[in-house]
């Protein structure tokens, strides 16, 4: 699919802009026939350097990083896509855990790739720049590479008959270590089929890729996006997403919610221009945020899915009225299959699911199942119109001594859409019953304090949150822009950089002590005057 809608647009529209790239303060196109002479290269270079071979990709967000990660696709070799935020020492870790062979980068990251070839010194170390240049000199290559695509069929199969590994993507590691998901093309063009049918987009729009490539959701939405003949503009900076989503004039974007956040209060700033609408996807969004973009006109999708889902699976159809608060509807492909199991668990199974955790099947074992069905770790539900709704992780689920359950995640939503809470992480202990709140604000204390007694007021006694943290800056995140969340308990009142502060207990709640109190004061004045009774009876 990827690769024929790329063949059909070089020779219908060979002309017309597949990317916009930034080059000062305009954006020069580089047409279809440009774009596809130029994977071609990159197909001919690693045909003659590392035919096949596990091919790690570090770069900030950039044209040549797209032609690096297509040129393997088409070549049949596995592209590893890596975080350019981690070290030389993480780099090396990844590269040898994987067992590749190779290392493209941008020339941005050309001091960090040069280390990485120190330690490593049988990697094979490309600039991305390199590869063009060096099959250009041997002449153009791209009747060569399609036709390589052409005859591609066997060589997508593995020796043992599974299918082969187009890209490995590692998992953002919120709670647990990141894990190399190992996907298959197919993976890849079920969410771009998906896609083209219930997010309508074409040749006449653009877009900017305002997503970090070395996540799944990302690189899905790139593909999308360009088989649907969309002119893309690539971002490099996530700083500066309004200033570039302002000058490129996208009609759409692909966010993350940190992003969202970000572009949302820019946007109340400074206004927007052609921006219709935002699919949001990766974790939810926060009603706020929902409400300021909808507010500037900006119309919120949302969409839900894992690394290992191959990005997201369910999607929010362009063409039905918003369902606030769901996580898109099931996929409309028929090869896609979406469930509830018994413990309410969320599962799904089809060519978007990955084929294993790389090099650790005793994980694989806890997730996959052996006909085929995934367990995201996510409870939720699937409406009678097939929308779905994520009610919390299962593996964050506070289970009480009681035997009562409490979802953090919706007692973080209410938190969030409390004026001045930025954020919120909600944990619990079992044995003491105690819900604790972790808070980041922009609001005093008292006010914070204030915030979450009303909200427990709308809450059934076991759920109320009943200690609170106030960070004194915000959470760390994962570099796809997820909180990371702890796993201790929250740190101890009045430690550095945090104020624990006691939530008040309601008005209502001393009223009910105090009659308490009366009541068992004369219950014991009576038991007293009975026994004095008693005692007088018997002299």
């Amino acid at each position: 699919m990827i690769f024929e809608a790329f063949r059909k647009f070089r020779v219908e529209r060979p002309d017309a802009p597949a990317f916009l790239v930034a080059s000062g303060d305009r954006y020069v196109p580089i047409s279809w026939k440009q774009f596809t002479d130029d994977i071609a290269a990159v197909v001919w270079a690693i045909g003659k350097y590392c035919p096949r071979a596990k091919i790690g990709i570090l770069g900030e967000n950039s044209y040549q990083w797209i032609v690096a990660h297509a040129a393997c696709l088409l070549s049949g070799s596995c592209a590893v896509p890596i975080d350019v935020n981690l070290s030389a020492d993480e780099i090396c870790e990844r590269l040898a855990f994987v067992d590749a062979k190779t290392l493209a980068h941008s020339s941005l990251h050309g001091d960090k790739a040069l280390e990485v070839a120190r330690r490593m010194p049988n990697i094979l170390r490309v600039g991305f720049s390199s590869l063009a240049a060096d099959s250009f000199m041997e002449g153009g290559h791209t009747d060569e590479a399609f036709a390589l695509w052409d005859g591609l069929g066997p060589r997508r199969i593995e020796e043992d008959g599974s299918p082969a590994v187009a890209t490995m993507v590692f998992t953002s590691g919120t709670t647990t270590v990141p894990r190399g998901a190992e996907l298959t093309l197919a993976a890849i063009e079920s969410f771009a089929e998906s896609g083209s049918k219930v997010l309508p987009m074409g040749p006449s729009e653009r877009s900017l890729m305002l997503l970090p490539l070395h996540h799944i959701f990302g690189i899905a939405a790139t593909y999308l996006m360009l088989v649907n003949g969309v002119a893309l503009g690539v971002c490099p900076d996530f700083r500066r997403i309004y200033d570039a989503v302002n000058r490129f004039r996208a009609d759409f974007a692909f966010l993350v919610p940190a992003l969202a956040d970000i572009l949302a209060a820019k946007c109340e700033q400074h206004g927007v221009r052609g921006l219709k609408w935002v699919l949001v996807g990766g974790a939810p969004i926060s009603p706020r945020t929902d409400d300021r973009l909808a507010a500037l006109g900006i119309r919120v999708l949302t969409g839900y899915g894992l690394t290992e889902s191959s990005a997201l699976f369910s999607l929010a159809p362009l063409g039905e009225p918003s369902r606030h608060g769901s996580a898109g509807k099931v996929s409309p492909l028929s090869s896609v299959e979406t469930k509830v199991s018994e413990n309410g668990e969320l599962m799904v199974r089809g060519p978007n699911v990955m084929l294993r955790y790389h090099r650790a099947p005793e994980e694989t074992a806890k997730v996959l199942s052996p006909d085929g069905w995934f367990k995201t770790g996510d409870i939720g539900r699937i409406d009678a119109d097939g929308y779905v709704w994520i009610m919390g992780r299962a593996k964050r689920t506070i289970v009480l001594s009681s035997g009562k359950k409490i979802a953090p995640e919706e007692l973080e939503g209410l938190l969030l859409s409390c004026p001045g809470i930025l954020e919120a992480v909600v944990t619990g202990e079992a044995e003491s019953r105690t819900v604790t709140a972790e808070i980041f604000a922009d609001i005093p204390e008292s006010e914070v304090r204030g915030a979450v007694a009303a909200v427990n007021r709308s809450l059934p006694i076991y759920k109320r949150i009943k200690r609170v943290v106030v960070r004194g800056a915000p959470f760390p995140r994962t570099s796809s822009g997820k909180i990371r969340l702890p796993t201790m308990p929250p740190p101890k009142p009045r430690q550095r950089g945090h104020n624990a502060l006691p939530v008040p207990v309601p008005r209502g709640w001393w009223l009910a002590l105090a009659l308490l109190a009366v009541v068992a004061l004369a219950l014991v004045v009576i038991a007293v005057c009975f026994i004095v009774h008693l005692s007088a009876g018997v002299e």
